[in-house]
């Protein structure tokens, strides 16, 4: 990965200036390194977090869920890590990123998502996993 590359496994984002983005940083033998960040007119911030193809096999999860239908789906729900909570009406997602061990804090907003939303974040799961180890 160079310094260029940018690689999102998550990015939801909106003309109102609303955004949740899960960035790729770096790599090492372990996972990925990468930060969540949350955007939007009333509140911004960031916090870091590890990948594991664990965590990309349950992200996956997620998206199959909400492929087939499902109104909401968590993502890393009770793990040492920022858990993501998804709900979505079809228009629009809303987002909560919940960091139940470093800050005790919670950030939620709702994005409104283009159609086809899930199969592009299939194939920026299909690039994330393309720079684990091993």
């Amino acid at each position: 990965m160079t310094e260029h590359d940018t690689v999102e496994p998550i990015h939801l984002a909106d003309d109102l200036g609303n955004s949740a983005v899960l960035r790729i940083t770096g790599q090492d033998d372990r996972g990925l390194n990468g930060v969540i960040e949350i955007g939007s007119y009333f509140v911004s911030g960031g916090i870091k977090t590890r990948l594991t193809s664990a965590d990309l096999a349950e992200w996956e999860d997620v998206l199959d869920s909400l492929a087939k239908g499902a109104d909401a789906a968590s993502w890393r729900e009770g793990q040492r890590a920022p858990e993501v909570h998804l709900e979505t009406d079809g228009n629009h997602v809303t987002v909560a990123v919940v960091d139940s061990h470093a800050y005790l804090v919670t950030v939620e907003l709702t994005i409104e998502v283009a159609e086809g939303w899930i199969d592009d974040h299939r194939e920026r799961l299909a690039a994330t996993r393309a720079l684990l180890p091993g």
